[in-house]
């Protein structure tokens, strides 16, 4: 019982330690693009944006050679996303 509850902790502590991923921008990629290709899933476009704020102050403005951070999700943090992403298009 108490191993279990140790290989879940680590297990735990893995997936976060994971490093975030990057994406270097192409010309003419956008963020619904960038998020089916990293997050196979254009819906989750929200999810870039707010990861990246720093650099992108129009998530409908992207450049080429800019250095995207594309985080991990849980699959509640998908479903959220998608509701949001059904309110919020980039234009």
């Amino acid at each position: 019982m108490i191993r279990r509850a140790l290989l879940a902790v680590f297990a735990l502590a893995a997936v976060a330690a994971t490093p975030t991923a990057l994406h270097e921008v192409r010309p003419g990629e956008t963020l619904t693009m960038i998020a089916a290709l990293t997050l196979g899933d254009a819906a989750l476009w929200p999810a870039l944006y707010r990861a990246n704020r720093d650099q992108i102050r129009d998530p409908a403005r992207l450049y080429p050679g800019q250095k995207l951070e594309i985080p991990a999700l849980s699959p509640a943090e998908r479903e959220e996303l998608r509701r949001q992403a059904k309110v919020l298009r980039p234009q």
